[in-house]
């Protein structure tokens, strides 16, 4: 503020701030900074996830579309043991039957490729296109099959013999739309790959597939056109994208917020046994 005072001959005279005027608006300044900026990033955060939530909606009308069509039955999605078939098509295959996903393909959160050449997902960046999706034979279109989420693999008409199932279990797979379990049965979250088919944790056929990631920034750890640990599974979805956790479409039809402890709580499969106390480290 600038105001004028008179001098003895009544010649008016202009008078600026002073020093400790400005560090006090200054310092009021970064007050009011300080207390704004954590409320803005809330805020940004909580309107990202539910932009997340609102894509996930949208993935499940299409599920449920396309089972309406064909007898209440899911498509069927080939494992890597079934070669000379793309696999990972759930995506590319329900965008060519219901128009363009790519408005749902992303997760606001994790939009950005995953290197130059795109890879594995991670936390907060999305899985493919390049390289790696040529590598897991996902056919010509390969460089259109991205995104941030994955499917619950376990959701497959996948017909017998077992090479063709996953885990060599078909047995296990949730083939047609079901009303029991239905509110705790995951069809498709935030994911660092395509799927994932995750085991009961005392299940040692597969190592480490019934865990979680051991590492809050495990998957940004790795290559993403070379990884290991493919039999990770629970990992994939062991991520704090969300606030402590993912979001998810169930196969109710409702989507929601799901923290990661959680996630062993779920229905993944027909012979998934349920845990309620996994304790996660890295995510207290």
């Amino acid at each position: 503020m600038i105001d004028t005072d008179r001098s003895r001959g009544g010649v008016m005279r202009r008078r600026g701030f002073t020093l400790i005027e400005l560090l006090v608006v200054i310092a009021v300044i970064a007050l009011l900074m300080g207390i704004l900026m954590p409320a803005l990033n809330k805020a940004r955060k909580l309107a990202r996830s539910a932009v997340c939530k609102a894509n996930l909606r949208q993935w499940g009308t299409v599920f449920f579309m396309y089972t309406t069509d064909n007898d209440d039955k899911f498509w069927t999605e080939h494992n890597v043991w079934a070669t000379g078939v793309p696999q990972g098509g759930w995506m590319p295959y329900l965008s060519g039957l219901y128009g363009n996903v790519d408005e749902f393909r992303l997760c606001p959160s994790a939009s950005k490729l995953n290197g130059p050449e795109g890879g594995i997902g991670t936390t907060f960046a999305r899985w493919g296109p390049g390289p790696i999706m040529e590598q897991h034979e996902f056919g010509p279109d390969a460089d259109k099959n991205y995104g941030s989420y994955g499917t619950n693999l376990w959701i497959n008409s996948v017909d017998p013999p077992s090479t063709e199932g996953w885990r060599g279990r078909p047995k296990c797979q949730w083939k047609t739309v079901q009303g029991r379990y239905a509110a705790d049965i995951p069809m498709v979250s935030d994911c660092t790959w395509f799927g994932t088919n995750p085991i009961s944790r005392n299940d040692k056929s597969y190592a480490n597939s019934g865990d979680p990631a051991p590492s809050a920034d495990w998957w940004e750890q790795k290559d993403p056109i070379t990884p290991g640990d493919w039999n990770w599974d629970m990992a994939r979805v062991t991520i704090n994208r969300h606030n402590r956790g993912i979001n998810m479409t169930l196969m109710d039809g409702s989507t929601r917020h799901v923290v990661l402890t959680d996630l062993w709580s779920l229905k993944w499969h027909r012979e998934f046994q349920l845990f309620y106390d996994v304790e996660i480290p890295w995510l207290n």
